[in-house]
């Protein structure tokens, strides 16, 4: 429960024992539109456990590339309680699909289901219910049976199961202790790294973001797979600024890997990546990685995602030997 005691800001009917006790009766679930990105930013360090696909400068590449973007903070009497990102594919003015991925984002840690029940109600009637396209959504919500529970009280049927799953480092501990939780192979191959002599540096430069962007594709095509295209890439550095770090990997003097980082309130979140054979021989995505939890810890963040555990194209047991807290969710679920 999210304490209040000393917000003198708040009268006692809107402390949240007063709200929480009253979202199983009849309560009215507000939204206000959020245009302003340093403003979203503030709410996002603020939500329980955030996602990159809820970060503004997601939605802004978004919005470069095809789709309509809806920003909304939800409110019980006056009280912000969650914060979603929605995207909507429109056709002559008419939406036609509205997607909310991993969100929406909590403003209160631990919520009880009935406030859950509310939240995503309010989102169901705003989206789903209006007669005009299609609700998609993947909340940012655990696969359990509690939760399942919560999103067919609230109206909303399982499509597709399996959901996203990841995993996350504690980067407000001392950044020894999180080497020293690492895989007794990892530390070793960081140690290799340096050894051989792999060195990771952080840029800005539009042309070392360029030749990522590059490497990227050329993976993609290479290997058969599909993930982001070049034009959301250069959208999502434009619309992000310093908050999208490129870091490199050089094994003499050639690029042997590279690593976008999307940082986001104070989560970071591994974007596209991408290893040479060079690299690999010389342990640099293991150096890169580890060069990249340093550097979003050096920014504010007190977390780190790893960017995807689950059907993650031979990169699974690379990630989970850095021993993160796991999590998989529910899946895909459509409004109607």
């Amino acid at each position: 429960m999210l304490d209040l005691s000393h917000d003198t800001s708040l009268e006692p009917e809107a402390r949240p024992e007063a709200l929480w006790s009253r979202v199983g009766k009849r309560v009215r679930v507000t939204f206000e539109g959020v245009a302003d990105a340093e403003r979203w930013n503030s709410l996002l360090s603020k939500t329980d456990r955030a996602h990159s696909v809820q970060a503004f400068g997601y939605g802004a590449a978004k919005a470069e590339n095809g789709w309509s973007v809806s920003r909304q903070v939800l409110s019980i009497d006056g009280r912000p309680v969650a914060l979603v990102q929605a995207v909507e594919k429109r056709v002559l003015g008419l939406r036609i699909v509205t997607r909310i991925n991993r969100g929406p984002m909590l403003l209160v840690p631990d919520a009880p289901a009935d406030l859950l029940i509310a939240i995503y109600r309010a989102i169901r009637r705003r989206w789903g219910l209006s007669g005009l396209g299609l609700l998609l959504i993947a909340p940012a919500l655990e696969d359990s049976q509690e939760n399942l529970a919560i999103l067919r009280k609230a109206g909303f049927f399982r499509r597709r199961g399996s959901g996203w799953g990841s995993a996350r480092l504690d980067l407000t501990q001392p950044i020894e202790q999180v080497f020293d939780s690492f895989e007794h192979r990892w530390r070793k191959a960081i140690r290799a790294a340096d050894k051989a002599g792999v060195t990771v540096r952080v840029t800005d430069d539009p042309a070392d973001y360029s030749w990522m962007v590059a490497r990227h594709l050329g993976n993609m095509a290479d290997k058969g797979f599909s993930g982001h295209g070049e034009e959301f890439l250069r959208s999502l550095k434009a619309r992000s600024g310093s908050d999208c770090v490129l870091l490199i990997a050089e094994h003499g003097n050639e690029k042997v890997a590279g690593l976008v980082m999307l940082k986001f309130g104070t989560t970071a979140d591994s974007i596209v990546a991408w290893f040479g054979e060079a690299g690999r021989q010389v342990k640099a995505g293991n150096a890169i990685t580890w060069g990249a939890i340093r550097e979003m810890q050096r920014l504010g963040c007190q977390s780190y995602d790893v960017g995807g555990i689950v059907a993650d194209k031979g990169f699974v047991s690379f990630k989970t030997g850095m021993n993160g807290r796991e999590y998989f969710l529910a899946g895909e679920f459509v409004g109607l």
